[in-house]
């Protein structure tokens, strides 16, 4: 292997790797949220550490574009605690972007409330399983997600009690 070559090899394989910590950079940012709630961890600074500014997301709840600190606020205050598992990535790249798609195991903890409603035991959980399929570019500050679309194979327990002014905000945030 010529000097080219070994350039070229060392350069894929730091692309690689710098998307794989991408992936669990996001889903650890996501249970992190659980340490210190007050602090509102899903904010622009949170956003742009992970999303191109047009980001597009299909989710089971709806399809989005940009938004995407909203969303996850949204989103992730149906539960109380979470851990969200991912699988080792598979990248495909084609230079300042990438195909990207990885297995995942999302576990939820309702919260108290939703608990209470239910009369439910404590600790109840809503747990899916599936894949994501997602665009990654190359921007100045790294790569980026440009595009995420989750789809859920499984799920076992029972889904969130979502509140019908927050379903009202999600609705809004996809209609823009």
């Amino acid at each position: 292997m010529n000097d080219k070559e070994l350039a070229g090899r060392v350069a894929e394989l730091t692309d690689r790797a710098e998307i794989t910590e991408l992936v669990a950079r996001f889903f650890g940012s996501i249970d992190d949220r659980q340490r210190a709630p007050e602090e509102h961890p899903f904010d622009a600074a949170w956003a742009r550490a992970f999303f191109t500014e047009d980001v597009e997301f299909r989710y089971p709840v709806g399809a989005y574009t940009g938004h995407a600190a909203e969303l996850m606020d949204l989103t992730m205050d149906n539960f109380g605690r979470t851990q969200h598992l991912a699988g080792i990535p598979e990248i495909a790249l084609d230079g300042d972007r990438a195909a990207v798609r990885w297995s995942a195991v999302h576990h939820h903890v309702h919260p108290a409330s939703t608990q209470e409603a239910r009369g439910d035991r404590l600790g109840e959980t809503f747990v899916s399983g599936g894949h994501y399929d997602a665009e990654a570019v190359r921007t100045p500050d790294g790569w980026r997600f440009r595009a995420v679309s989750l789809s859920v194979a499984w799920t076992t327990g029972k889904p969130p009690l979502v509140p019908p002014e927050r379903r009202a905000a999600m609705a809004r945030l996809a209609a823009s």
